[in-house]
């Protein structure tokens, strides 16, 4: 993302945590998370990385469970609500909060155990999605596992110009992620309010 594109998009969403509402901020963290961590395919240890992370409902989550977590935002707004709501609360958490460009991760394979998009990844543009599927794939270690949850294409010509290509085509996210990640799983999810999906994805060790 340019310089320019970049303060823009950033402008936009320091906008809508500004005007609200903010329906994607729960306060919930997913059934799915939960069942994964529940699983055991993971030890609850090592670094967790919390993509668009939004005011920090998961890096509480994943930090409650023993994890080091680091969530990343381009707004600073609800970066700043997740600090002031996870630190007072529980100060020997493991969990700090990065305002950055998530095409542009500040990262270089830094060997995350886990790493979780709840719904940011499918708001990028086409173009930049591989930029991103690259940083997912450096920052995750060998064996690690990529949660992701993202709405499926739907051409919304109502939309603002900036949503209309909101969504994962189908078989994207294979086509980003398949060379570098095994597919695990991919189930659909209940529409909300668009047709979505959960994919886990796992780097191959080798």
């Amino acid at each position: 993302m340019s310089a320019g594109a970049g303060v823009a998009h950033r402008t936009r969403w320091e906008a809508r945590y500004a005007a609200g509402p903010t329906p994607w901020d729960t306060g919930q963290t997913p059934p799915e998370v939960v069942a994964f961590w529940a699983s055991g395919r993971l030890p609850p240890r090592g670094l967790a990385l919390d993509i668009g992370c939004g005011p920090g409902t998961n890096v509480r989550y994943l930090a409650g469970l023993g994890l080091r977590v680091l969530g990343f935002d381009i707004a600073y707004a609800p970066l700043q609500t997740g600090a002031h709501r996870l630190q007072p609360a529980a100060p020997d958490l493991h969990g700090w909060f990065i305002q950055a460009d998530v095409t542009q991760l500040p990262l270089h394979q830094v060997g995350a155990a886990y790493v979780l998009d709840l719904g940011c990844s499918h708001g990028l543009p086409p173009r930049l999605r591989p930029a991103y599927a690259r940083g997912i794939i450096d920052a995750l270690a060998p064996g690690g596992y990529f949660h992701l949850y993202g709405f499926d294409y739907v051409a919304r010509p109502e939309a603002e110009a900036e949503d209309r290509h909101m969504g994962y085509h189908d078989g994207e996210v294979v086509a980003l992620f398949g060379s570098d990640l095994e597919i695990v799983e991919i189930v659909q999810a209940t529409p909300d309010p668009y047709p979505c999906r959960w994919y886990l994805l796992r780097k191959h060790r080798s």
